[in-house]
């Protein structure tokens, strides 16, 4: 008997020592196969951003070298050249950097007056096309997990982290701090005051969203979804946190590039087979909320060095920004296949052919994501674009009914 529970007792400590070796190689394929970037789409082309292409032009306000006289009939220019969005903005009393600065830190701000309105204007504007689109509008949680956060394909780690992760995964420490890309994370990390001093083994920290695309996708996650509901169209207002770590120049002038915005976010979960479709529909979409704006823009297919971890094909979208006498992106939209919904267990059973006869299987869902409103950069756009020789700018007419019968910014329109 004595020697039977010897025995028990030297199979038990076996197994355990192979489950923990179990969990360790596991581990590490998990994180081995989290560097595989997604597939890219046959038409997408090859290199950097300078590889982009052009897919089309709308409108003409690149070819105006004088600012309207009415600020929108481009044949009617006035003598003045025009002024770029931050002096505009201060002229007319909208945005305070310093109060934001002194509060948050730079690149932070406040809206003022009819800078708020134009804010809350814009995202009604947007949620009421999405709606009518057939998009279910969602107010999104602005913080999620750390896992989730991954998973869509965006870096929670530092360098550092990566560095050190990686070496514990049996890698070559040498590589030590450049594992990575080599590009910064933009994610801000999220940790209660109480729980500083602790680190927990295994732990998942939260994580403030860069964008509303990750709590939307997420919301599904673990779940087989009834393939009658799909395509699945969803709307997501949140606010958006990026670090914008080594940003430079005039980028960082005004409201360009800031570390918190508002945006309102397209998410798509559809049957593979369909996601082609479903793409040019949301760009389909934004051509005409953009097009109504009365903005001047383009759209380029953009190279596979510009697709990230997750996106199979990606279109930017890039308004003329003529204070800035350059394109500047205002959207993006993005096909990411079964890239996220493979990490976060999102299904659909779909028919498949068998011996006798057809039957169902669970097949990971598409996702796609497409930026409906990013805030400051279409402020950015609407300040250069509509401005008037005086520094007075023409609101679009599809934003009035929410401006409170404001219709021209000036630095007297709240008073």
């Amino acid at each position: 008997m004595d020697n039977l529970r010897d025995n028990a007792r030297i199979i038990k400590a076996t197994v355990q020592g192979y489950e923990a070796r179990l969990s360790t190689v596991e581990s590490h394929l998990r994180y081995e196969a989290s560097k595989i970037p997604n597939l890219t789409h046959p038409d997408t082309p090859i290199g950097d951003e300078t590889q982009a292409r052009t897919v089309r032009i709308h409108g003409s306000l690149h070819e105006v070298g004088k600012v309207p006289s009415d600020g929108v009939n481009a044949s009617d220019l006035s003598d003045q050249d025009f002024k770029d969005h931050y002096d505009l903005a201060l002229n007319l009393g909208i945005i305070d950097m310093e109060a934001g600065a002194q509060v948050a830190g730079s690149r932070f701000h406040y809206w003022r007056g009819a800078g708020a309105l134009l804010e809350l204007a814009l995202v009604q504007y947007a949620m009421t096309r999405a709606v009518s689109a057939g998009f279910t509008p969602h107010i999104t949680p602005d913080i999620a997990r750390s896992s989730v956060v991954d998973a869509c394909g965006f870096r929670p780690r530092s360098n550092t982290e990566e560095a050190r992760l990686h070496t514990e995964m049996g890698g070559d420490e040498v590589i030590a701090g450049g594992h990575s890309s080599g590009e910064s994370s933009q994610i801000y990390r999220v940790t209660p005051v109480a729980e500083e001093s602790r680190h927990e083994e295994g732990a998942d920290p939260l994580c403030l969203v860069g964008t509303a695309e990750i709590p939307l996708v997420a919301m599904k996650q673990q779940q087989i979804l009834d393939k009658a509901v799909l395509p699945m169209s969803l709307a997501g207002l949140s606010h958006c946190f990026r670090a914008e770590a080594g940003a430079r120049g005039r980028d960082t002038r005004g409201i360009y590039r800031l570390h918190q915005f508002t945006k309102v976010e397209l998410v798509i979960l559809s049957r593979p087979e369909s996601s082609d479709d479903e793409l040019a529909r949301l760009l389909d979409f934004q051509t005409k909320l953009y097009a109504d704006l009365g903005l001047t823009f383009r759209i380029l297919q953009m190279p596979t060095h510009e697709l990230g971890a997750s996106a199979y094909q990606k279109f930017d979208i890039e308004a003329w920004m003529p204070g800035r006498k350059a394109w500047g992106e205002i959207s993006s939209a993005s096909n990411c296949t079964d890239y996220q919904s493979r990490r976060l267990g999102i299904r659909t059973r779909l028919p498949v052919s068998r011996k006798g006869g057809v039957g169902q299987a669970p097949q990971f869902v598409h996702t796609l994501n497409a930026t409906a409103v990013a805030v400051p950069r279409l402020v950015v756009a609407i300040l250069e674009s509509f401005q008037r020789p005086n520094g007075h700018v023409v609101v679009p007419e599809v934003l009035r009914p929410w401006m409170m019968g404001i219709n021209v910014l000036a630095p007297d329109s709240m008073h």
